[in-house]
């Protein structure tokens, strides 16, 4: 008789893109473009190739796994500096809305304000993203990787930093780029 073993346990790893679990409720009226969510953002790029710097798209964000309507992510903190990568676009880049560029080495905090609302003040999030290496605009996964949350609380933050939102650096929201807001 022979009995089958325990499956090996694998430690996760965060990766180069991943959620911190930091997520609020925009204001209803909180901007022209931004009306949903707010949520965090790491991404991580190991110093040395591949890539030297990254370019990042990001694509089908979903909250409650409902297509969103409109998003746009800001780099809104960079242990190693910025970066721009004018040389490649890759396919599903909008402008800055859904791109952004990580210097080598760098990590960096990305916020992505959504302009889609759930009547929750507990929702999940995904996401997929593709990264590429800026200097030949190669893609470093071969198809889009999928990311996303557990159920988070996502408590509403007030256009002055009030309410019960504990990250007060979402307010005051970006003017954003026109050209991220859906097509009426």
């Amino acid at each position: 008789m022979v009995v089958a073993g325990a499956a090996p346990t694998v430690a996760a790893s965060a990766g180069p893109l991943s959620f911190s679990g930091a997520a609020c409720k925009l204001p209803g009226a909180s901007s022209s473009i931004f009306k949903g969510y707010v949520f965090e953002l790491v991404a991580v790029n190991q110093p040395g190739p591949g890539p030297t710097v990254g370019v990042t798209v990001i694509s089908d964000v979903r909250i409650n796994d409902n297509p969103v309507s409109g998003f746009q992510a800001f780099v809104f903190s960079s242990t190693n500096g910025s970066c721009t990568c004018p040389a490649c676009t890759p396919a599903g880049a909008v402008g800055t809305c859904a791109t952004f560029c990580t210097p080598d080495g760098a990590s960096q905090r990305i916020f992505v304000y959504t302009n889609s609302q759930e009547n929750s003040s507990n929702s999940s999030f995904s996401l997929r993203y593709q990264r590429f290496e800026c200097s030949t605009c190669v893609a470093l996964d071969a198809t889009p990787v999928l990311i996303s949350t557990p159920i988070l609380s996502t408590p509403p933050i007030t256009a002055n930093g009030g309410g019960s939102c504990n990250t007060k650096e979402f307010v005051p929201i970006p003017a954003g780029n026109p050209v991220c807001s859906p097509a009426a």
